[in-house]
């Protein structure tokens, strides 16, 4: 009896574990259909596509239904479908859907043996952006940067070796250099062209040793040297004329100068190397680092790709796009989206331009992530047209550095 309650026991336990087993293999081979959302800056749904079909036909059960939406769609209709608990297994998200969006995205964390490898295949500034706490929220994708493009045909011409020179030159040296360019150029009558944005000019903030921010980032506090003194420096070269006038104190475009001719340098971001390579017919142009004062520095932005903590099938999104985001992925997809890789071990094979993304890289992964920590901040978003407004007043003559500074807290200190 005993030998036979035995057997008995054992078939149980066998046939236990042949289910559990089953239900296993089961579970793994069950067909997903992962809901996909995305929007597009050019051709990304149709690359994000031809990139993932590898990983697609390795995973047969995995399908995607892709909806494209337009980006100024893009931001409302994701939060409605969240607040009604139906957002999509994955999203591509900006660097400021990560701020509004953080408490509903699905760590990853929990999908990864070690989170603290993952971060550091990619720029410091991307991961800032990408973490809250001690989570990972988001997988870089692409990254954005400010950096410096100049017309090299107006440089030769002033007999001036520009790419040497930007390797080590200072604000100073590019100061001396481009009054001479401009000197042996008929037409050309500014030294540097800057984007009407204050994210744009925290470029010069930030590498004059400036903050935004206090070092915790929990208020805004413009009133420091680095800062004051860079908005010296910037309405010092708009009273000397080596900027132009015409665009923080009117409505021409910095690009458009540059095409014309009429400017030696522009720093704007990293898609202007896209525009330049479509638009610039009468010089040659390139990307050169930016000159360094305190420190050499661009400003981080870029794009993500995440789940959320209520997607139906979070486990099979963060698998996708694990790989979506390996080495190999990721240079296929910056190249035929024509992107900065958010990556720091990238060689991506672009059709052109390909020095010009890499000087941008380079510019980016010397970048402290405290810049992208503090473009983070909704506090500081929220007085990003004063800002604006308290520099044009000092390119004015109306108010001094300091009285803009000031002016920026407390403004700040309303929120």
């Amino acid at each position: 009896m005993k030998k036979l309650m035995l057997i008995m026991v054992s078939i149980l336990l066998c046939s236990t574990v042949v289910f559990a087993s089953g239900a296993t293999e089961g579970e793994e081979d069950k067909d997903v259909t992962l809901s996909v959302m995305w929007f597009n800056d050019a051709n990304e749904s149709d690359v994000f596509l031809d990139t993932i079909d590898e990983y697609l036909k390795a995973n047969e059960n995995v399908k995607v239904d892709m909806q494209v939406v337009s980006f100024s769609e893009y931001e409302q209709k994701l939060k409605l479908m969240i607040s009604g608990g139906n957002p999509p297994d994955i999203a591509r998200v900006t660097n400021n859907h990560l701020s509004s969006l953080g408490s509903s995205l699905e760590p990853i964390n929990n999908y990864v043996d070690d989170i603290s490898a993952v971060e550091d295949m990619f720029m410091p500034g991307s991961i800032a952006f990408a973490k809250d706490g001690d989570n990972l929220l988001a997988y870089p994708t692409e990254a954005t940067a400010n950096g410096m493009l100049v017309n090299l045909t107006a440089w030769e011409n002033a007999g001036i070796d520009v790419k040497k020179l930007s390797k080590t030159w200072t604000w100073e040296q590019w100061e001396e250099a481009v009054k001479e360019v401009i000197k042996a150029n008929d037409g050309m009558k500014y030294g540097l062209a800057l984007d009407f944005s204050p994210h744009r000019y925290s470029t010069i903030l930030f590498e004059f040793g400036g903050r935004q921010m206090n070092l915790d980032q929990s208020e805004v506090e413009f009133t420091n040297e680095g800062t004051i003194n860079s908005i010296n420096w910037f309405k010092r070269l708009h009273d000397e004329g080596l900027i132009p006038s015409s665009v923080w104190l009117g409505s021409e475009n910095p690009a458009e100068l540059f095409q014309a001719g009429l400017v030696a340098c522009h720093i704007g971001g990293s898609w202007n190397i896209n525009t330049y390579n479509t638009n610039v017919k009468d010089f040659e142009w390139c990307a050169v680092n930016t000159p360094k004062e305190e420190i050499r520095s661009s400003v981080p932005g870029g794009k993500f790709i995440a789940s959320f903590k209520d997607s139906e099938n979070k486990e099979e999104a963060m698998k996708l796009m694990a790989a979506f985001s390996s080495k190999e992925s990721n240079e296929k997809y910056c190249a035929d989206t024509f992107n900065l890789s958010a990556r720091v071990d990238t060689d991506v094979p672009y059709i052109s331009n390909k020095e010009d993304f890499t000087v941008f890289s380079e510019d980016l992964k010397v970048t402290p992530a405290f810049t992208a920590l503090e473009w983070k901040a909704s506090s500081l978003n929220k007085v990003y047209s004063y800002i604006r407004e308290q520099i044009v007043q000092v390119l004015m003559g109306n108010i001094s550095a300091e009285e803009a500074t000031m002016n920026i807290d407390k403004e700040a200190a309303k929120f």
